[in-house]
């Protein structure tokens, strides 16, 4: 398990489980309009390795997840509630996301924890409708062994030198070396 990995995960489980639909993207650009509302993009900004010993590569590693969702929603005719309306939505749609992530066997049962959850909220009225943003981290804990460090890429032995250096009078010491080809 990498972070590559956790996100591809993540993307499963939220395609067509949410009022996304499959508009779950990662990674790309992050220019939208509102014929793509809603959307998710789905990123792994951090990413902790804690050490389990020394000389061994052994960690417990927090990834966060990083779930931006938009969407988009108008005033009604003779009602100013487009703001109310986007917040109910992204509000929903978090929930969406936080059942469709935590449910996910695929997911779960490669991980340890969900160290933590956050989220904010963010309404803007600055276009044509009320343009919301949520914004979810997940602290995703996981373990990483040595079976992910490894082949550990290295220069082939073409060669040793051995001089075995006897005081006189020693029996003659019959030393084999065999190098593979």
């Amino acid at each position: 398990m990498n972070a590559a990995a956790l996100r591809g995960l993540v993307i499963s489980a939220l395609t067509g489980k949410t009022d996304a639909l499959d508009r779950v993207y990662s990674p790309r650009d992050w220019a939208t309009s509102e014929d793509m509302y809603p959307a998710i993009l789905v990123q792994t900004p951090f990413d902790v390795k804690n050490s389990l010993g020394r000389n061994v590569p052994q960690f417990t590693t927090v990834t966060t997840v990083r779930i931006t969702g938009r969407l988009q929603e108008l005033d009604e005719i003779d009602q100013d509630n487009g703001a109310v309306k986007a917040e109910e939505a992204l509000e929903q749609l978090r929930e969406q996301i936080e059942r469709a992530v935590i449910n996910s066997y695929d997911l779960t049962r490669q991980i340890q924890q969900f160290l933590q959850l956050r989220s904010t909220i963010d309404i803007s009225a600055a276009g044509e409708g009320h343009t919301a943003q949520l914004l979810m981290e997940l602290d995703i804990e996981y373990y990483q062994g040595p079976e992910e460090f490894y082949p550990i890429e290295a220069d082939p032995l073409e060669g040793i030198d051995v001089t075995i250096i006897e005081p006189d009078g020693t029996p003659e010491v019959g030393v084999t070396i065999d190098l593979p080809q």
